[in-house]
């Protein structure tokens, strides 16, 4: 399942720790990524109306850049500049000009460069921050103290990770009813004259690079201000709706989310803004390295979400779930499904994760679920996903594989959103859709046949609906396939809502599934010590009715899927996601040494590091 937005919380920029970053246990790819450099401000021009405006302020705005960067978009192909409106470069340019003036005013306020660091003495001792009441969970087979430091000794690091783990945003954890923020964190226009120039410079290099580029810059940007308009509609209609009920009870309202996110407006939205930006540079570069196609309903203007009508309906949908969902989740009350069952796992049908109406038990929630996590991360969670298509491609690579050979199973698909960019990229792959809900299952089945009506209507895959995709309703545990009959499996976001000896079965029925040399990737939410400075409240999402996430975060993968057998291949991280690889073994070959994480390439007599570099940079 996709996991509802993890990760409304926390902190600043700090450096990844001794203990995960350097020795020898890191064997790093000896690649490169840019990281976005700070540009000393031209002017220190007063425009506190762009840094200091109120969150409905610059969510108007946000919807007003968003409509006019579709509009342009929407002119001509994505591949080209936009022709006939206003081009993609004019609007890149208008938004670096902003950014660069709120640096120059952030920076006319407070000095610069020291906020790079965290103050001294502010750093924590490892592992530290599993103790606190809202990260602690008790101790069990796999749960480590910080699992960046496990990482570490087990996967290839991808530059991506020490980027990341360095990347200075930093969101209060107000906005999840938790205790307190990090009390060190840089604050207001401090870390806004970081950020500010930060983004600025990073527009510069990627957005206007190239037609490609403004043409993908235009559509994302675009994206994220609807999707931020779309998220401060929602929170404001909570917040009003919340007034008027206690209001017309005669009693004293509670406070909401939106009045906690809103006691630091400019602050929470710059950082999701700047969150965004990192992550289409990272997925942009990703696309010029041929990993993965340009999002296709980027590129496809008959697609729906072009349609206002069915933006709007999805739009009401949101607002009206959203209502719903924050109501249940400041009371903190049960969360039960709808219906009991005693076929399904205990602790996939006795919880409604993230307080959503039904749980994953409805048609009403399969339908609002995609714009509900895209709201959430201000349009950018397509994106993380994306980065589970980094190892495959990868891999496919490396063993010189012909995708249209192989047999390949997402589990825990949810809606599919996930499947159609990878059938996008492998439209002649075999591939499996596989959840426990039926009425997500049927939406994935909805979706994969859209994406073949709108790219391929003309081709019979083969498989249900002529798409090559067979759909199967099964725990990712207990699996009806043979032995050894998959190629590759894929899990998005589900490990986190699943508890510990679930994880541990469901990597060992993967391994059933694969044949000698297959490949797992696992994607899901950040960890203990893959984002430091997020780590004193990383825990408060288990208030989001997460049961499982506080052990999740302390969870060592790479030692849980080497006790079921496979040998660990790469780390990469994608703003609030991190993906994880795993290889089984070939035959007679030992899983006991994550060294040879290459097993496959080896075979064939390849560099595994020089085409992870060429693939994963």
């Amino acid at each position: 399942m996709r996991a509802l937005g993890v990760f409304k919380h926390i902190s600043s920029r700090a450096r990844l720790s001794a203990a995960a970053a350097g020795g020898g246990a890191a064997r790093r790819v000896q690649t490169h990524v840019a990281t976005p450099t700070t540009t000393a401000p031209t002017s220190a021009q007063d425009l506190s109306y762009v840094v200091d405006r109120d969150w409905t302020a610059a969510a108007a705005a946000a919807a007003a850049a968003a409509a006019a960067a579709a509009a342009a978009a929407a002119q001509g192909s994505f591949r080209q500049l936009p022709t006939g409106g206003v081009p993609a470069s004019n609007l890149i340019a208008q938004m670096l000009q902003l950014l660069s003036a709120a640096a120059a005013a952030a920076a006319a306020a407070a000095p610069r460069g020291s906020f790079r660091q965290l103050p001294t003495g502010a750093a924590a001792p490892q592992g530290s921050f599993r103790q606190l009441p809202i990260n602690y969970c008790p101790e069990t087979r796999f749960t480590v103290d910080c699992v960046a430091s496990a990482d570490a000794a087990n996967f290839q690091i991808h530059p991506s990770v020490e980027f990341w783990a360095n990347y200075n945003t930093s969101f209060s954890s107000r906005s999840l009813n938790a205790q307190a923020d990090d009390p060190n964190a840089p604050k207001g226009r401090d870390q806004l004259s970081v950020l500010a120039a930060d983004a600025a410079q990073l527009l510069r290099e990627s957005a206007l690079a190239d037609a490609e580029s403004a043409a993908y810059w235009a559509y994302h940007l675009g994206r994220t201000g609807f999707f931020l308009g779309a998220a401060a509609s929602g929170a404001i209609a909570h917040h009003l709706s919340a007034q008027l009920r206690a209001l017309s009870a005669g009693g004293n309202p509670s406070r909401t989310p939106f009045q906690n996110l809103s006691d630091n407006a400019s602050t929470e939205l710059s950082n999701r803004l700047y969150e965004a930006l990192a992550m289409y540079k990272q997925d942009l570069e990703g696309i010029k390295q041929g990993a993965f196609k340009l999002p296709w309903d980027m590129t496809t203007i008959t697609h729906r979400q072009y349609n206002p009508l069915f933006v709007l309906s999805k739009s009401a949908q949101f607002v009206a779930e959203g209502i719903a969902t924050l109501n249940r989740r400041m009371a903190q009350g049960p969360a039960n499904n709808w219906f009991a069952s005693n076929l399904y796992p205990q602790y996939y049908a006795d919880n409604t994760f993230h307080y959503q109406s039904d749980g994953w038990m409805s048609d009403r929630s399969a339908s609002v679920y995609e714009f509900s996590t895209e709201a959430l991360f201000f349009g950018r969670q397509d994106a993380m996903q994306r980065s589970a298509l980094l190892p495959l491609s990868q891999h496919i690579r490396v063993n010189g594989l012909d995708p249209g050979s192989m047999r390949v199973m997402e589990a825990c698909c949810g809606t599919g959103r996930f499947h159609t960019f990878l059938k996008d990229n492998y439209p002649s792959m075999q591939t499996i859709a596989a959840d426990l809900s039926p009425f997500y299952l049927a939406r994935a089945r909805s979706n994969v046949a859209y994406w073949k009506g709108q790219r391929a209507p003309a081709l019979d895959l083969g498989g249900m609906d002529g798409t090559g995709t067979e759909f199967m309703q099964c725990a990712v545990e207990n699996v009806p396939l043979p032995d050894g009959s998959l190629d590759a499996v894929l899990c998005m976001y589900a490990f986190h809502e699943m508890p510990e000896e679930a994880r541990s079965a469901a990597a060992a029925e993967m391994l059933r599934l694969l044949k000698p040399g297959g490949l797992v990737v696992l994607t899901d939410s950040v960890q203990l010590g893959d984002r430091p400075q997020w780590d004193p409240t990383l825990g408060a999402f288990g208030n989001f009715n997460e049961p499982h996430y506080k052990n999740f975060i302390a969870c060592d993968f790479g030692a849980l899927f080497k006790a079921a057998g496979f040998e660990c291949g790469t780390k990469v991280m994608a703003s609030a996601t991190k993906t994880l690889s795993f290889v089984k073994p070939l035959a007679g070959s030992s899983s006991s040494s994550s060294s040879d994480a290459g097993v496959a390439a080896a075979a064939n007599g390849a560099s595994y590091a020089a085409v992870q570099g060429a693939d994963l940079n």
